[in-house]
């Protein structure tokens, strides 16, 4: 991951334009007090928020539910501040869609301190690579949460903090505001190219 720095960051900051009015923006609260309102997650709060979580992106959700048991000790674990190693990941990853991408939205909002969202955009922006080739990888994402980590714990994170927080009306965690600053980086270097704003995955 050979873009993800401190100082990377702090370039991209300056350019930080959200869009007006996304839906993104605008629903991901709601999303973290679901789970906040929520004291131990079943079954029943699993199926809907994965199909929410879904609602975020284009593709359509498979819910295997073979090892639903499981998944659900998982996720409670997340949620009371555990961070999942890969074996549980490859868990969860296979109930939602086989997707890791959707395994992290659903992560992040079930736990937003630890978990970050992960997707194809902040894969391009971190490695520059084109293809997503690696990216349903637990290992890989437990990489860049890693990362995300030693940006945030850095002295200097607290004034890029700032300049990305004051765009919103709700506090955001530190691995919100750093995925969202790629994303949204990435975002704006597509339109720069393509001339319209992309749909994001």
């Amino acid at each position: 991951m050979k873009n993800l720095s401190l100082e990377n960051l702090k370039a991209d900051v300056e350019n930080l334009i959200l869009t007006e009015n996304d839906s993104y923006i605008e629903t991901y609260p709601e999303f973290i007090r679901y789970f906040e309102d929520i004291e131990f997650i079943e079954k029943h709060h699993l199926v809907i928020g994965s199909h929410f979580v879904y609602g975020w992106m284009q593709t359509v959700l498979h819910l295997e539910t073979d090892e639903i048991g499981e998944v659900v000790l998982y996720l409670n674990a997340a949620k009371f501040g555990n961070l999942l190693d890969e074996e549980r990941l490859e868990v969860i990853k296979r109930c939602v869609n086989n997707s890791m991408v959707g395994t992290s939205k659903l992560l992040h909002f079930i736990n937003p301190k630890i978990y970050a969202i992960w997707d194809s955009r902040i894969f391009r922006y971190l490695t520059g690579n084109k293809s997503s080739y690696g990216i349903d990888k637990p290992k890989t994402y437990l990489k860049y949460l890693s990362g995300l980590r030693d940006i945030s714990a850095h002295a200097d994170y607290q004034n890029l903090h700032s300049k990305i927080q004051r765009n919103f009306e709700y506090e955001i965690s530190p691995m919100r505001a750093i995925e969202l600053l790629m994303f949204e980086t990435d975002r704006r270097k597509a339109w720069k190219i393509t001339g319209s704003t992309p749909v994001s995955n």
